[in-house]
């Protein structure tokens, strides 16, 4: 694959995998009630690391930061697509491979390791959630969300007008 055309794919597909992150997020709280990610606290986190400040217990303690809920946006977007080239370059360059529903679905089952054992710590939830009321709500709610995410990165792929 060209370098214009892995560019272009990835980013659709990064994108595309991060809309419907968002949409599948938003049915789950309509459905089960259970409510979609909180950017506020991600960019108030992510504003913290710079000052020394990793872990959180909780992070709705910690004091706000001016414009933490458009930089906790703008990095979910911005992680998005870094997934999406992450996904793209491993599959094309790195595996050799074509993507595929498997190895989309499999990427985002690996891909959970990150909210499991980086943001839900540093968030104050323990690993997996596990310092939470109900740790096993956390725990398959990333799950759900990375896989449904690694599988529309998939359909991102054939999205794009290089592909």
């Amino acid at each position: 694959m060209p370098l214009q055309t892995f560019v272009i794919v990835a980013c659709v597909s990064g994108l595309f995998a991060t809309v419907m992150l968002d949409l599948w997020q938003r049915l789950v709280h309509a459905v089960a009630g259970i409510p979609p990610a909180n950017w506020a606290f991600v960019g108030r986190w992510f504003a913290y690391i710079p000052r020394g400040r990793l872990v959180h217990r909780p992070i709705a303690d910690t004091p706000p930061i001016e414009g933490e809920l458009a930089l906790g946006w703008t990095l979910h977007y911005l992680i998005g697509l870094a997934y999406g080239f992450a996904y793209v370059g491993l599959m094309v360059y790195g595996l050799d491979r074509q993507p595929s529903l498997l190895n989309g679905f499999v990427f985002g089952l690996c891909s959970v390791m990150i909210p499991w054992f980086i943001l839900q710590p540093g968030l104050g939830l323990g690993v997996m959630g596990w310092r939470t009321p109900k740790p096993w709500v956390p725990m398959f709610n990333a799950l759900a969300n990375h896989i449904v995410y690694g599988v529309a990165l998939y359909a991102g792929v054939w999205l794009a007008p290089a592909a």
